[in-house]
C-alpha cells in the first residue's frame, strides 16, 4: 500500500515565522511582480490560501484599492516551508487614480499580516477602470 507523507503538524506561519520581499515591475500602466516569502523559523511552517494585498499611503493608512479573490480550486491550498525555503506568489495591479502609494504594502494571510517594503514603482500609471489587485497561489522555490 502507497502511504502518502504529509505534515499535518506544520502550523500556519506567523509574522515571526516568515519574512516577505515584494517587487513590482511596470507593465503598460499596469503593475505585475512577486511577493517572495521565506521561512525564518526553526520549524516547519505553512501559508494557506493566496496573500492580500493592500498598498499603505505614505502615512502607513491602507488604501482603499480593492483587492481581488478568484476562487479556483487548488489541492492542496497551502504550501508548506522547511527552515530556509522560500514561495512565490505572482501579483499585479490593474491601476490606481486615489492618494498616492507609499513605501508599504500590507500582506495578509491566515497566520497574520505584515507590512512590507516595496522594490520598483509604487503604484501604477493606468488609471482605469480596471484598479484591481490580485494575488495568485505561493509556490515553492526550486534551486
Amino acid at each position: 500500500m502507497l502511504e502518502l507523507m504529509t505534515d499535518i503538524d506544520a502550523a500556519e506561519a506567523s509574522p515571526d515565522d516568515v519574512t516577505f520581499a515584494l517587487t513590482w515591475l511596470a507593465e503598460n500602466g499596469a503593475l505585475s511582480g512577486v511577493l517572495e516569502a521565506r521561512n525564518i523559523s526553526q520549524r516547519r511552517v505553512r501559508l494557506s490560501g493566496k496573500p492580500r494585498l493592500s498598498p499603505l499611503d505614505a502615512d502607513g493608512r491602507p488604501l482603499d484599492a480593492v483587492a481581488i479573490v478568484t476562487l479556483e480550486m487548488r489541492m492542496p491550498g497551502y504550501v508548506e516551508l522547511d527552515p530556509g525555503e522560500s514561495a512565490r506568489s505572482k501579483i499585479g495591479w490593474a491601476g490606481w487614480d486615489g492618494p498616492a502609494a507609499g513605501e508599504l504594502v500590507r500582506v495578509e494571510w491566515p497566520g497574520g499580516q505584515a507590512d512590507v517594503p516595496v522594490a520598483g514603482p509604487r503604484q501604477p500609471t493606468a488609471t482605469g477602470p480596471a484598479t484591481n489587485l490580485w494575488s495568485s497561489w505561493f509556490d515553492r522555490v526550486t534551486a
